[in-house]
């Protein structure tokens, strides 16, 4: 165990939670399909992947203004439905893909339901073996079901499968009716949060320092 893992098993804080609103995994799955069939190569964005396309933008980000819907977004709907709900506020969406045996290292990032800004992730194509650590917490939900973590605390992708990893991506406002449909745990004492997430980084930065990374 790390020693950021350390810190975060002895905080017994939340560090992930499922998202209470029912999700079409079947129309999700049907939607991502037709679009991995069809999607022009162009239309495929990389974050510096490898093994494939690791990135395709629905709602891309803008420093001002609204969000611009991408072409890719008209070929899946059932997303189209999702972003347009009035209770949330998207500034962006994007589906990734981590491809097999793959591991995306310890990392962090400003997103929380504590901070301005929070990531919901809804797994579409998912292996049993796939998870996602936070800090200690390991996460790993099935197709369809949308969760946020404490994103703002080091964490760690792998997929040691032999298929893909596909999953929706919306960063979206983390209002008090967002967090309301979390675990309240999840985003319960924002200072002890922000502390946590400052020394676990610190922690990372000077692993990577080291060059144990």
């Amino acid at each position: 165990m790390h020693p950021w893992q350390e810190l975060t098993r002895d905080s017994g804080l939340t560090l992930h939670g499922p998202l209470a609103m029912a999700m079409d995994v079947a129309a999700l799955q049907a939607d991502f399909a037709t679009l991995d069939r069809d999607l022009p190569a162009e239309a495929r964005g990389s974050f510096g992947g490898t093994n494939g396309w690791t990135s395709v933008p629905l709602l891309d980000r803008r420093l001002e203004g609204a969000p611009v819907a991408m072409p890719a977004l008209a070929m899946m709907p059932s997303v189209a439905a999702l972003l347009a709900r009035a209770d949330w506020r998207v500034r962006a969406s994007y589906l990734l893909r981590q491809g097999p045996g793959e591991i995306l290292k310890w990392h962090y990032d400003g997103q929380a339901l504590h901070l301005a800004e929070a990531r919901i992730l809804i797994p579409i194509a998912v292996p049993p073996a796939a998870v996602t650590w936070i800090g200690h917490e390991a996460a790993a939900y099935p197709p369809g079901q949308a969760w946020a973590g404490d994103f703002s605390i080091p964490h760690q992708v792998e997929n040691p499968a032999p298929e893909q990893r596909v999953v929706l991506a919306l960063d979206v406002d983390a209002t008090p009716a967002l967090a309301r449909l979390f675990p309240p745990a999840l985003s319960a004492e924002p200072p002890r949060r922000i502390q946590l997430a400052q020394e676990c980084c610190n922690l990372v930065r000077a692993w990577r320092v080291s060059g144990q990374e």
